[in-house]
């Protein structure tokens, strides 16, 4: 606009018109994801199921519906879809279809009088709910809660709700964000708070510049060990990231690049954004003793890229190339719990068992660990630099177990 800026990242559709076709697609519902891809799943499932979630969805759809019915065809304004999950970077949101008719003549024009402002940000009924958040908010807000959009040569057109929407002024060199959440009588002010600021994490998860990676042992009389947890960690992280994923095609192309090969052999499996796979290979040397070296963990515990096994690595290579006396380091958190290394899981022997530490310490989903976990071998704790005094290992899928020192 000159003095401003508009960045918008919104995931919810206000408005699509095709061949006097309208659809549309509230959004009113939030749930957090999750790290463990079961636990990420079950919240899923609870948003969708919950009562008062679904209350608050079904209210706005049948604001839609009658919005809708006011300019589209008698008849013609249906509920194709009701409380349908959609799974983001950082939340899952539900929501519903609704659709309609134009008659002929009719246009996105006459859609955006009879619709604007959506009902998923305005509540319910329209009118006295806007006039409540005329009488307390402090200020208007702008582009937020608005809509973006075009309008086609031929009268298609397409418009979101302007949330995850960023505003950058010129004049102050400052940048804001709306953000909200629904308020019903039942409300808690901590839950709908939290959901704010659940809304808000996308603007701390970097671009997507990197890809997918499993690493994974080929051994000439089993073929890649593991590759079935391996395909199944890449699609979970595919899943989470909004990746391209086809697992078995990723199988296919796996097999057929070693089918030739006859030694021992570390492959790398890499999978971008839009599905493209690529495949690497080279000659695997055991290794028996590894010399580790603990160091505080460099990033913040919550860090998005600690959970999955992605190709930004940078954290983890300049924490291990800076100690060029070592085979691998071994990450410590700010309140003493250890976590995992730069390439291995972190495992130490007691009483027969291995303890290994919690996958909520911020760590990856080791494909080992898993295994070890399942067969009852391995089982999760707090662990800290004290108990390294006896002897630990450190592992990964490629190389197993690996007997580790401690060097200060």
């Amino acid at each position: 606009t000159g003095e401003q800026h508009f960045l918008s990242f919104s995931p919810e559709l206000f408005f699509a018109l095709k061949d006097r076709r309208v659809t549309t697609k509230p959004m009113k519902g939030t749930a957090v994801r999750h790290i463990d891809p079961a636990d990420d799943a079950a919240e899923a499932e609870a948003l969708r199921t919950d009562p008062k979630q679904r209350a608050e969805n079904l209210m706005i759809v049948d604001l839609l519906r009658n919005d809708l019915s006011r300019v589209c065809e008698p008849g013609s304004v249906n509920v194709p879809e009701l409380f349908h999950v959609e799974s983001y970077p950082t939340v899952h949101q539900m929501t519903s279809t609704v659709t309609g008719i134009l008659p002929e003549g009719g246009d996105a024009v006459d859609v955006i009088q009879a619709l604007f402002p959506c009902g998923s940000i305005t509540g319910a009924p329209k009118i006295r709910a806007m006039q409540i958040i005329d009488e307390v908010e402090g200020a208007t807000r702008g582009i937020y809660c608005g809509s973006i959009g075009r309008i086609d040569a031929n009268g298609d057109a397409a418009f979101n709700v302007a949330i995850r929407t960023f505003t950058l002024c010129e004049q102050t060199k400052r940048v804001s964000l709306g953000l909200g959440s629904g308020i019903v009588a039942d409300s808690d002010e901590g839950t709908e708070w939290a959901e704010c600021l659940a809304k808000g994490d996308f603007a701390r998860v970097e671009g997507y510049g990197f890809d997918l990676i499993e690493t994974m042992r080929f051994e000439p009389a089993q073929g890649i060990v593991r590759l079935e947890m391996h395909l199944e960690r890449m699609k979970d992280s595919a899943r989470i990231f909004g990746f391209e994923f086809d697992r078995h095609e990723a199988r296919n192309r796996l097999h057929a690049a070693t089918f030739h090969l006859d030694s021992l052999s570390k492959i790398r499996l890499l999978a971008s954004q839009q599905g493209a796979l690529a495949i690497e290979s080279r000659p695997l040397c055991e290794i028996r003793e590894w010399r580790v070296a603990v160091v505080p963990l460099p990033v913040d515990a919550e860090d998005f890229r600690l959970r999955h096994k992605i190709s930004d690595r940078r954290f983890y290579d300049d924490a291990r190339n800076a100690r060029s006396d070592c085979d691998e380091v071994l990450f410590v958190r700010t309140d003493g719990r250890l976590t995992e290394g730069s390439i291995s899981a972190l495992f130490v022997e007691r009483d027969g068992m291995l303890l290994t530490p919690r996958l909520n310490a911020g760590l990856l989903p080791s494909v080992l660990r898993r295994e070890l976990i399942d067969s009852g071998r391995a089982k999760e704790a707090d662990l800290t630099v004290d108990q390294l005094s006896s002897g630990f290992f450190m592992g990964n899928s490629v190389r197993g177990l690996i007997r580790a020192n401690r060097v200060a």
